[in-house]
């Protein structure tokens, strides 16, 4: 994204309004949240990352025909 384009428009959700201090509270527990998963599965998610990077790609079968559902 270049420092000129919009950002993406987010899908509309329902939010009720919040105080300030419910808002605050709220965003410190995902944050804490977000730090808890990742420090549990972080391994996991990299791994599934480098598995799917550049560095390690996964070469397409070209011989499967168009419509070879993928199960």
């Amino acid at each position: 994204m270049c420092e000129h384009d919009p950002l993406p428009e987010l899908p509309e959700l329902p939010l009720p309004h919040l105080c300030e201090d419910c808002a605050v509270e709220i965003l410190d527990f995902l944050y804490d949240f977000l730090t808890v998963f990742e420090s549990r599965y972080g391994d996991q998610i990299r791994h599934y990352y480098d598995d799917r990077s550049d560095h390690n790609p996964i070469e397409p079968d070209l011989n499967l025909p168009a419509d070879d559902p993928p199960f």
